[in-house]
């Protein structure tokens, strides 16, 4: 349950080394930038008065919000498409230890590349265009290939326009019914299944109503190569030489282009990755503030990496001033300190579950381990079956390590060990019980194990109400830690209620009934007065934040549902023990039916088919009711997940750390 500590960095250097010091900043992945004139101004950045500082705070006067804002819309464009173009030719090489400083040389060299390549590629678009236009007129001409007739008759025409044209059965025939209305002389050359190959004359003067009526009747112009000579036969084999030719040109430019990107592929990355950095920087410079000597820059940093940070920034610029505050010596209202997990890599999987609910506010207990724990245990159980585990597990193993989905992979292996932990209890594999129960088999003891489930649930609650407990005294909550349905009072309500019941199932009297009746309608009344009482025990008046009457009656509405949720969330849990016996009782349906067919392989198919289900399903299934549980039994007792996650500008590729260290050096040579 780790929330990683923050601490607010203020930043005071000279502007000559501004763009490194970004660009440095960016490649530690642990810098999320917050609008430093807003620090100014709320009084959180401050300086002490010491010499080094002098320069520094007489500047603070002449200070303003960094403007040198650049256009990255062309260049971006540019290099992705360079990017785009060279993964046809050649692969990505690992050039993240290489980087251009200089944002003139980054674009110039772009630039350069960008036209060197686009003269090519515009060459090679336009012949690829030439010989796909060449090929469809040699096979426009192919229709007229049994006409004896040249090509610069039917062109010499002085009246007349002639023209090819590809239409549909249904479109033909409605060509028949308006003959009288067309102005062309409309001749059939080719019949095909679905279509026809139609030639038209027209004369000039009508051309245009002509060819109006022709695009109303869907007629696909076809096109005529009608600057050759000779027969039309003539003409196709001529444009097909031409389109041979054309075809050496382009594989030639192909060649070219090939060799283009073999020449340029290191340095194409290294520009797109320099590209990104200083767009990465120059968001971080968009939230500083300059004068005509120094830069002002405040941002989050989380502990961990705190002194590696400044080790980082102090190596470049010696003279640079670094002022560290934890989040509660701040007074800016409108600043939240970010949220940055930090769980170990078995229970990392489910920090997406938590995150869908929302993040937790920084203070907040982190509710990471204990859904895991909570929810591999509430899944095993209710689909404990050591085969489909085992399924499950490969399934995760699969999506995390070929389809690089990490968290759902890394959450299905783990419940899929769970359920063949369960399974093993439940001596169940493949749904057969063939297999000694370590435990119990749930549908030869159904009683215990909803009994089981309930427990189960209330121990779960229990804790819950703990974290609450824990959370409000963090956050120093008086009125619902110690007063509220979720807090000191409604546990011990809960407490109480619990061990009532125990006593009572066990016939046991340890304390009178009346006695118990008491307390809990005390409990219940301490419960409705929590505003004033926390008001009085804070000493805050007025006790009432609203008027009385407005305030009981929502109070008296919270009580009531005070009583239904305590029991609807205990009950809640037995779903865990009906699932258990509804995973048994699937298969037991299926298995039914197996018998019935009979037959060798039709009753392997339907074992097979029902472990199918069962596992796509039910799995499913399970896997929402567990879910439901955790958000709407267990993280109403304790978790709000209000906060803001940690989001630091950096880089998507990753940059190892020695490559950090190489860029330091080669930084500090440059100065």
């Amino acid at each position: 349950m780790a929330i990683e500590k923050m601490y607010m960095v203020d930043m005071v250097g000279s502007i000559n080394q501004f763009d490194r010091i970004s660009k440095l900043v960016v490649m530690t992945n642990n810098f999320e930038p917050v609008d430093v004139l807003q620090q100014i101004n709320s009084t959180n950045f401050t300086l002490s008065t010491n010499e080094d500082n002098m320069d520094a705070l007489l500047n603070v006067c002449y200070i303003r919000p960094y403007t040198a804002h650049k256009d990255y819309s062309k260049i971006t464009k540019q290099i992705a498409e360079l990017i785009k173009e060279k993964s046809k030719y050649v692969k990505s090489n690992d050039y993240n230890n290489q980087f251009i400083w200089d944002d003139g040389e980054i674009f110039k060299s772009i630039n350069d590349l960008y036209e060197n390549y686009s003269g090519i590629n515009e060459e090679l678009i336009e012949k690829k265009n030439q010989r796909d236009e060449y090929e469809r007129m040699a096979q426009g001409l192919d229709f007229l290939s049994e006409v004896d007739v040249k090509m610069e008759e039917l062109n010499g025409l002085s009246n007349f326009t002639w023209g090819m044209y590809k239409i549909s059965d249904d479109n033909r025939e409605k060509l028949k019914r308006n003959y009288e209305n067309i102005p062309s002389t409309v001749v059939t050359l080719c019949k095909f299944k679905d279509y026809k190959i139609i030639m038209t004359f027209t004369p000039n003067m009508l051309l245009n109503e002509a060819q109006k009526v022709f695009q109303s009747a869907n007629c696909e112009p076809i096109a005529m190569a009608k600057e050759f000579t000779g027969t039309p036969k003539e003409a196709s084999e001529t444009l097909r030489e031409k389109k041979v030719e054309i075809e050496k040109v382009i594989e030639q430019l192909e060649m070219n282009l090939k060799k283009f990107f073999e020449d340029n592929n290191s340095k194409i990355e290294i520009l797109d990755l320099s590209l990104e950095l200083d767009i990465r920087a120059n968001d971080i410079k968009n939230t500083a503030a300059t004068t005509n000597e120094f830069f002002y820059l405040s941002g989050w940093v989380p502990q961990g990496y705190l002194k590696e940070f400044k080790k980082i920034v102090t190596k470049v610029d010696k003279k640079i001033i670094i002022i560290e505050k934890k989040p509660e010596s701040l007074e800016n209202p409108h600043l939240t300190t970010p949220t940055k997990l930090k769980n170990n890599s078995f229970i990392k999987p489910f920090e997406s579950m938590v995150k869908m609910y929302g993040t937790p506010a920084y203070g907040e207990i982190d509710p990471t381990t204990f859904l895991s724990i909570s929810y591999m245990i509430m899944f095993g159980a209710m689909f404990g079956d050591l085969g489909q585990g085992f399924i499950l597990a490969l399934a995760g193993i699969l999506m995390k390590y070929k389809f690089k989905r990490v968290n759902l992979g890394g959450i299905l292996s783990r419940l899929g060990i769970s359920s063949m932990v369960f399974g093993s209890l439940y001596g169940s594999i493949f749904g057969f019980e063939t297999i000694p129960a370590l435990l119990i088999r749930p549908m030869e003891d159904i009683q215990d194990i909803l009994l089981a489930a309930i427990v189960f649930g209330c121990i779960l609650l229990i804790v819950g109400f703990a974290l609450g407990l824990v959370n409000a005294f963090r956050k120093k909550d008086v009125e619902h830690g110690l007063f509220g349905k979720e807090g000191v009072a409604g546990l011990l309500f809960y407490l109480i209620v619990l061990g009532f019941i125990l006593t009572k199932v066990l016939k046991v009297n340890i304390v009178p009934t009346p006695i118990v009746i008491v307390v809990l309608i005390t409990l219940l009344i301490v419960i409705m007065m929590k505003q004033p009482l926390a008001n009085l025990v804070m000493h805050k008046r007025p006790l009432f934040n609203t008027k009385p009457g407005e305030y009981f009656v929502e109070a008296g509405f919270e009580i009531l549902e005070t009583l239904l949720s305590m029991f609807s969330n205990t009950l809640s849990f037995i779903r865990v023990g009906a699932f258990a016996l509804n995973h048994v009782g699937l298969f037991v349906a299926f298995a039914a039916m197996a018998n019935m067919m009979n037959n060798g392989v039709g009753s392997v198919f339907m074992y097979v088919l029902g472990n199918i289900i069962i596992i796509g399903l039910e799995g499913l299934i399970v896997f929402i009711q567990g879910l439901r549980l955790e958000y709407y039994e267990l993280f109403s007792k304790y978790y709000q997940g209000s906060g803001v996650a940690f989001n630091p500008i950096a880089l998507e590729k990753n940059i190892n750390q020695n490559h950090i260290e190489e860029n330091i050096n080669l930084i500090c040579e440059e100065c």
